[in-house]
C-alpha cells in the first residue's frame, strides 16, 4: 500500500510540474514576432533618442509619427509597458549591446525577437541592430 501511495504522489507531482511549465511558456511568448506586422498594424515603435536607428526604420517602411524616441531606459521602460493603444510603444529598437543591457536590467519583462539587421555603423566598425524587442507579459 505505501508503495502504490508513493507512485500516486509521484505521478501526480510530475503532471502538475509538467502543467504549470505549459502555462508558463505560453505567457512568455511575444505577441509580435515580425517588423512587417508592426507596420501593418500601425503600432507606435521606438529607439533611444539620438540614435541613427530613426532613419533606418523610416528606410524599413515606418511612418514618421510612430516612431517615438526615449531618453533613457525607464522612458522606453514605461514606454513599452504601456503598449501601442495605451500611448506608448509596441517595441523598442536599438544597437545589439544596448539591447542586451536594456534585456538585462529588466530580466523577465522583455526578450529580443526578430531577425537582425546589419548597418554600416560608425566608421569602420560594423554595428548590428536588434530586430525588436517585445514585452512578455
Amino acid at each position: 500500500m505505501t508503495v502504490w501511495l508513493f507512485v500516486v504522489l509521484i505521478l501526480s507531482s510530475s503532471y502538475t510540474a509538467s502543467l504549470s511549465s505549459r502555462l508558463t511558456v505560453q505567457k512568455h511568448r511575444p505577441t509580435v514576432t515580425d517588423v512587417n506586422e508592426l507596420i501593418k498594424n500601425g503600432d507606435y515603435v521606438g529607439y533611444r533618442s539620438g540614435s541613427f536607428i530613426a532613419d533606418i526604420m523610416m528606410d524599413m517602411g515606418f511612418d514618421k509619427s510612430k516612431i517615438t524616441p526615449c531618453k533613457s531606459r525607464d522612458e522606453c521602460n514605461e514606454a513599452i509597458s504601456k503598449g501601442s493603444k495605451n500611448g506608448g510603444m509596441s517595441a523598442l529598437f536599438g544597437v545589439a549591446p544596448y539591447n542586451k543591457l536594456f534585456v538585462s536590467r529588466y530580466c523577465g519583462k522583455y526578450t529580443t525577437i526578430g531577425p537582425i539587421y546589419r548597418t554600416g555603423g560608425f566608421g569602420f566598425v560594423s554595428l548590428t541592430m536588434l530586430g525588436i524587442m517585445k514585452i512578455l507579459l
